[in-house]
């Protein structure tokens, strides 16, 4: 979800000269979550999170690299609007690499615990160890699966994860690993 943010929300509440001399980050309390992004001893953006004055992209702290650039000038109100905008937009990019993170973890979640009910299945199905089902492991070449053995074993797979798998996709599967992915986009765990 995308915060929901205007550059009025990092305010600069006090008046002064706009001059950035020494640009620092701290915190108003201990148990504060937005900081201040001083420009010089008595002026500064609030309501920065650590996480966004942090925020690095090609090795520069954006926050911080953008008002150094300006060391020695004073910001004009177009300078300050921009970098209250740098600020929403940082913001909205942390929202949405954190969803990105969260979407790729819970779908490596989902593989692992198909495969392993898939493990479980295609070693009892064929009679062999656990162990010997990898992901990499070809159904003919690497498990000893014939055609007979695949067909029974797709038929125990669409009743345990009650799907269905077609002719021409069931000819596409040669590994556990096609198997996972085919199942992953068929199953909601």
């Amino acid at each position: 979800m995308i915060p929901q943010t205007r550059p009025n929300d990092y305010r600069y509440p006090i008046t002064g000269d706009n001059k950035v001399e020494t640009v620092r980050y701290t915190l108003p309390e201990q148990s504060a979550s937005k900081g201040l992004v001083w420009i010089n001893q008595t002026q500064y953006f609030e309501g920065i999170s650590m996480d966004v004055w942090n925020f690095r992209l090609g090795g520069y702290q954006i926050c911080q690299t953008w008002l150094q650039s300006h060391q020695g000038y004073s910001l004009s109100h177009k300078d300050i609007q921009q970098y209250q905008r740098i600020i929403v937009v940082l913001e909205e990019i942390i929202e949405l690499i954190l969803g990105i993170d969260t979407a790729i973890r819970l779908s490596q979640l989902k593989n692992q615990k198909i495969f392993e009910k898939l493990q479980v299945i295609v070693a009892e199905q064929l009679g062999i160890e656990q162990n010997q089902v990898s992901l990499t492991s070809n159904f003919a070449l690497n498990l000893g699966a014939d055609s007979l053995d695949m067909l029974e074993l797709l038929m125990v797979l669409e009743k345990a994860f009650n799907i269905k798998i077609n002719d021409e996709v069931a000819k596409n599967i040669s590994t556990v690993q096609n198997l996972v992915n085919y199942i992953s986009q068929k199953v909601v765990i």
